[in-house]
């Protein structure tokens, strides 16, 4: 009878030692998994900088200073990834095509707390309706608070369209300081 307990208890061990080892290498995976594949994922693309973002036809563009001073307001979605997961994001920027045709691409976001400010065509000024930033069509600071001009964003032009790569920078510095996509 003593054999057959000892058999019992062994076997008891064992399962819950199996069990045990078997929960935690679920939950290792499950946990490792989102990890491990951002770090290939990022390898594979030899950077981890995201796509650039498609907004508009470069011809659809108006131009900013004629007749009157106006930047164009333009939407686009961007995917975001975190771990695995993925969700689409709306974005906004602004855009301004100066007479020669260049372009200048702005955050929508102000430098000095991160509201998002608007265009006055009035005053013919972006302002901040936090702390009243101004800032010229250019992105100059006119007036406020603000520690540095607005933010300009990379853009690149392919075949007729324009591609914006979306940027966050700190807010309430007077260097531009990139901390995310």
């Amino acid at each position: 009878m003593e054999e057959n307990e000892n058999n019992n208890n062994v076997s008891r061990r064992r399962f819950f030692k199996i069990t045990t080892w078997g929960i935690g290498g679920a939950m290792s995976f499950l946990l490792g998994y989102p990890m491990v594949d951002m770090i290939v994922s990022k390898s594979k693309s030899g950077h981890s900088i995201p796509p650039y973002n498609k907004l508009v036809a470069v011809d659809a563009i108006p131009n900013s200073f004629k007749p009157v001073k106006k930047p164009s307001k333009y939407w686009f979605t961007k995917t975001d990834t975190d771990a695995y997961l993925k969700f689409k994001k709306h974005e906004d920027v602004w855009v301004v095509k100066q007479p020669d045709n260049s372009l200048k691409v702005f955050s929508p976001i102000c430098p000095h707390m991160g509201c998002r400010y608007n265009w006055n065509q009035d005053e013919e000024l972006f302002i901040c309706p936090c702390h009243n930033s101004v800032y010229t069509i250019e992105g100059k600071v006119v007036s406020g608070p603000a520690p540095r001009g607005l933010d300009t964003l990379p853009i690149k032009i392919k075949e007729r369209e324009l591609y914006v790569l979306y940027e966050r920078f700190e807010v309430g510095v007077p260097q531009k300081i990139l901390i995310g996509y």
